[in-house]
């Protein structure tokens, strides 16, 4: 009877390691590259997990600067398919940024970060409708749990104070589409988001891209004020906060010169390499994660286990900011419970800008700003985190 349990154990071990295996093979791995607009910067997915919507930003560096006739766009991409559906273009847009959608999924809004409006597009025609007017170089908006207010990040545009010299968040009613208030944060703010409760916004703000004068503004939305202020993040770029509102993880791209020096570069003196995990009970930087050149985007599972990061990895190879190269866009999966690095590194496209997760956790959808495409992962199966955790 021994010997007959010790066989079924064995036989039990080898399928978990046969099983495990199997998965590791099947996820976290490239299923897909779509072609979209030029410079893809932000994504969001729709609640039923139909479709995606791209901000085409045309901003990429060969056009310098300038953009393409056309160039600034919103492209859908049928989830089912993993296929382009439309192109939306509009005269309203300008350099579009991010793509926020609301909870019913009936509207797209599109912050144009070189003016001073955010696009509204009904996703039941894919057409713009109307716009939102009095930012200034908006970069992000969050939407209140209720549905009936957003918060806009102001990063500066030609139209304003300029681009980095912008110290203010936009109170928006979405009933009317008006501004109905301004909140002083810090400099430069460059992304924004929500507890899931609707009770706190946390703001990262650039400043100057220099080591640790970045910062977070913690606004309480119940009276609109600043209540605490976060130190000590190096150009944060983006920011994530789990399904249960207890950590918001940052990305610390660093310095948006990407200074080259007299023997060519030195990433680690321009560049972050880091993901803050911030304790929202103490507002605190509990750790720091080290990942690759110029973490980018973040976004975290639904279950609340796992953070995808990109890394950018983008630099000028060239004296007196020339010759902007990218080399090898890479996204590292983040384990939310020990705050480690996992393997493998993923490969995705270059400048890997954002990153948006489906609502059923099964894929992840990675902007590549320089190569003009959106990658598409599996990502980890249910099971097989179980088996491993």
């Amino acid at each position: 009877m021994v010997e007959k349990k010790f066989i079924h154990y064995i036989f039990i071990f080898l399928a978990l390691i046969h099983f495990n295996i199997a998965v590791t093979g099947a996820c976290n791995r490239t299923c897909a590259t779509i072609p979209v607009g030029n410079s893809p910067a932000g994504i969001a997915i729709t609640p039923d997990n139909c479709f995606a919507y791209i901000a085409n930003n045309d901003n990429h560096p060969f056009f310098m600067d300038n953009g393409i006739p056309g160039g600034s766009s919103v492209s859908v991409i049928d989830l089912r398919t993993n296929k382009l559906t439309k192109s939306i273009t509009d005269a309203g847009f300008n350099e579009p940024y991010t793509v926020t959608i609301n909870a019913d999924g009936t509207r797209v809004y599109i912050t144009n970060s070189n003016s001073t409006t955010i696009s509204i597009i009904d996703t039941a025609t894919n057409e713009v409708v109307g716009a939102i007017t009095g930012f200034d170089g908006p970069s992000g908006m969050v939407i209140t749990p209720d549905g009936k207010t957003a918060y806009v990040n102001n990063y500066g545009s030609p139209a304003g104070v300029g681009s980095g010299n912008a110290t203010t968040v936009n109170i928006v009613n979405l009933t009317t589409n008006t501004i109905s208030g301004t909140i002083t944060v810090g400099l430069a703010p460059a992304s924004l988001a929500i507890t899931p409760d609707g009770a706190f916004v946390y703001v990262i703000n650039y400043v100057d891209g220099n080591p640790g004068t970045g910062t977070i503004s913690v606004i309480q939305t119940s009276d609109n004020t600043v209540v605490k202020t976060i130190t000590g993040f190096f150009g944060p770029f983006a920011i994530a906060i789990t399904p249960d509102g207890s950590f918001a993880y940052v990305t610390n791209f660093g310095s948006n010169n990407f200074s080259p020096t007299a023997g060519g570069i030195a990433p680690n003196e321009v560049s972050g390499t880091t993901v803050s995990a911030v304790n929202l009970s103490s507002n605190t930087v509990e750790t720091t994660i080290t990942l690759g050149n110029q973490p980018a985007g973040i976004a975290i599972t639904p279950d609340g286990r796992f953070a995808y990061a990109s890394n950018y990895n983008t630099f000028y190879l060239g004296p007196n900011f020339t010759d902007l190269t990218a080399g090898k866009g890479t996204v590292n999966v983040i384990d939310i419970c020990t705050n480690k690095v996992l393997c493998p590194v993923l490969v995705v496209g270059a400048s890997p800008s954002a990153i948006a997760i489906s609502c059923d956790g099964q894929r992840a959808y990675v902007t590549n700003y320089t190569s003009n495409d959106v990658t598409v992962i599996n990502i980890m199966d249910r099971m097989w985190l179980n088996v491993c955790c």
